[in-house]
């Protein structure tokens, strides 16, 4: 489960994105808003008023922990880093291996692989490439 709590315009969202194997239903997240909204307000940590949103990660889900990207080695992803490094902050293209220590992207740009250290690693996100044809 990932969460996201920021402001949009006039008002504050929490987006609590959930994930299954089999996917992610209407059912899920109805079951899981309930959850959420049952333990907000038992617990009541967030003083200002906000909406909730429950979903699942989507197409472009993010790519937080080593298991996430485990999951989708051999898939296309976006990888944003705190500071330039091997001479850019954005790479693009197949995750090819990830450790502990470090992704793995063969980057569309030039083709070449580069090793990004998981401690630059600012955003990371699936960036599959959609055929409507």
């Amino acid at each position: 489960m990932l969460t996201e709590y920021k402001r949009e315009g006039q008002e504050w969202v929490l987006r609590v994105f959930i994930d299954h194997p089999d996917g992610v239903t209407l059912d899920h997240c109805g079951q899981a808003t309930h959850l959420v909204a049952d333990a907000l307000e038992e617990n009541d940590p967030i003083a200002t008023a906000y909406r909730i949103e429950v979903s699942s990660p989507g197409v472009d889900r993010p790519l937080v922990k080593l298991a996430d990207f485990e999951r989708f080695l051999s898939e296309r992803v976006f990888v944003k880093t705190h500071k330039a490094f091997e001479g850019s902050k954005k790479f693009t293209g197949t995750l090819l291996a990830c450790s502990a220590e470090s992704v793995r992207v063969l980057n569309e740009h030039d083709q070449k692989e580069v090793d990004i250290p998981f401690e630059l690693i600012s955003k990371a996100t699936l960036k599959p490439i959609l055929n409507f044809s």
